[in-house]
């Protein structure tokens, strides 16, 4: 972590990006099998509601693992930050 991104405001925020990654992921895979279930539909192939809910499910799966990510990401960034006492 730099000295920009340390501090309260940089907890915020790296716990804010956190938060618009589960958030995010979700609506985009949930925006994903609506449009495509209502393709499939309008081909003949109407799957309702499973399309969807597939889609569904793996946003959120991939809003998790990009939490884990940033997660990991910042204990790597604080194992090497030396302590706030000069130690």
């Amino acid at each position: 972590m730099t000295k920009k991104d340390s501090g309260a405001w940089g907890i915020l925020a790296n716990a804010a990006t956190m938060g618009i990654h589960l958030v995010s992921c979700t609506f985009v895979g949930l925006a994903i099998g609506y449009f495509l279930e209502d393709w499939l539909c309008d081909l003949g192939w109407c799957y309702k509601p499973w399309i969807m809910l597939f889609w569904l499910v793996a946003g959120i799966a991939a809003g998790f693992k990009n939490m884990y990510e940033e997660a990991r990401k910042l204990q790597k960034a604080e194992k090497g930050r030396p302590d706030a006492d000069g130690s």
